[in-house]
């Protein structure tokens, strides 16, 4: 295989992975949005922080939070997602967001905790897109 052969396949991969990356950043917005539309906002107190280890040898926690509801149910909720660093400290107050049809459907409502996925796939993909574009082309063009 000759360079220009491997720089048209490095850069079609690349073109691939930026794609996938996109598509799934589109996915996580989109499933983001949905839920936004219809959640409803409260304060909760983060009761505990669930400690483990992380694929990398570190320690993640997860928050363990409770709010209540405008009705007067008290929901207790554990974040999916574990993270270092954690949301807070067991006491704190965080923003919710949750599905008033089910509310163990929750997110502590941050910025970056709501969006850090999709802007992580997005960045990705747009990298690997780029990448991928001018490898293509001077594959093509020598």
């Amino acid at each position: 295989m000759d360079d220009s052969s491997t720089l048209l396949l490095v850069g079609v991969i690349f073109l691939a992975i930026g794609a996938v990356s996109i598509g799934l950043a589109a996915f996580f917005i989109a499933r983001i949005r949905r839920f936004l539309r219809t959640a409803v906002s409260t304060e909760g107190v983060i009761l505990e922080l669930i400690e483990s280890s992380g694929s990398e040898g570190g320690t993640v926690y997860q928050a363990v939070v409770q709010f209540e509801t405008p009705d007067g149910r008290t929901i207790r909720w554990q974040e999916s997602m574990a993270s270092n660093p954690p949301a807070g400290q067991a006491g704190d107050r965080v923003p919710m967001k949750y599905d008033p049809a089910n509310p163990q459907e929750a997110r502590i409502a941050r910025t970056f905790r709501l969006w850090f996925l999709p802007g992580l796939f997005a960045s990705l993909g747009f990298l690997f897109l780029g990448i991928g574009a001018i490898l293509t082309v001077v594959g093509i063009v020598i």
